[in-house]
């Protein structure tokens, strides 16, 4: 995974202020492929809480998606040639380093605007890759890349959909793995990408998007349900370290 990382000009990890245990976790996360964050070519975003939903469905939609077209801003604005975008409950699968090594060469070779690493929807089960053309939506905006010269082009459309309002066929305010679905009904010729398989899940966290579930909200709690979230997600990890080697 480190290879895959190192290719690109630079990588940001969305994260809230507040968020430090997201941090840390993160931290462990890119110890774990042999590189120590922040340095000069991974770097922390720092997002903020806005203070009011505006045309978003709430508050943390409009959060997530200013933070993913800030990250294209700053991109954009240092002219880098791509830039790798992760938010900070990423985990890493156990894949083979082949199988990285493969998406590395093929990005030199493909012609691309955006290619996602790590997604919720599509399942990668019965897909070949290891990068294939996806013409539809995908769900999960938590590892992606975006290419120099559609950071542009992405970027404004996206103030376009903050100027709308929302449900508009366009596109409107929205979350971020929205607008990048959206965006390939409204603008034709768009090449997306897909990893294959899936290079990352998201760590189970108390989410700062939708609603906060009654035992997040329950300070006296909060030990138990991060540890209890700890022991799942390690299970799932190994369960999945196992399929894959399978």
């Amino acid at each position: 995974m480190k290879q895959l990382i190192e290719y690109f000009d630079r990588a940001y990890i969305i994260n809230l202020v507040d968020r430090i245990d997201r941090r840390r976790e993160v931290e462990r996360e890119f110890r774990g492929i042999g590189i120590a964050i922040p340095n000069e070519k991974v770097r922390f975003f720092a997002a903020k809480r806005p203070i009011e939903r505006g045309a978003f469905p709430d508050v943390g939609a409009r959060g997530n998606f200013t933070s993913h077209r800030d990250v294209l801003e700053l991109a954009n604005r240092d002219g880098l040639r791509n830039v790798l975008v992760l938010e900070d409950d990423i985990s890493f699968r156990s894949v083979n380093p082949s199988l990285v090594q493969q998406i590395v060469e093929q990005l030199g070779r493909e012609d691309w605007d955006v290619v996602y690493f790590g997604y919720l929807s599509p399942s990668d089960d019965g897909l070949v890759g290891p990068l294939i053309a996806w013409p539809a939506g995908v769900l999960g905006a938590h590892f992606y890349a975006v290419n120099g010269r559609f950071i542009g082009t992405m970027l404004q459309y996206m103030y376009q959909c903050e100027q709308r309002p929302a449900g508009h066929p366009d596109g409107g305010p929205m979350l971020a793995d929205g607008v990048y679905s959206h965006v390939r009904t409204v603008i034709p010729n768009i090449r997306a990408l897909l990893s294959v398989p899936n290079l990352a899940h998201q760590r189970s966290s108390r989410t700062d998007i939708h609603p906060t579930r009654f035992f997040d909200r329950i300070v006296v709690l909060e030990p138990m349900v991060r540890g209890a979230r700890a022991i799942k997600h390690k299970l799932r990890m190994a369960i999945d370290k196992n399929r894959l080697q399978r």
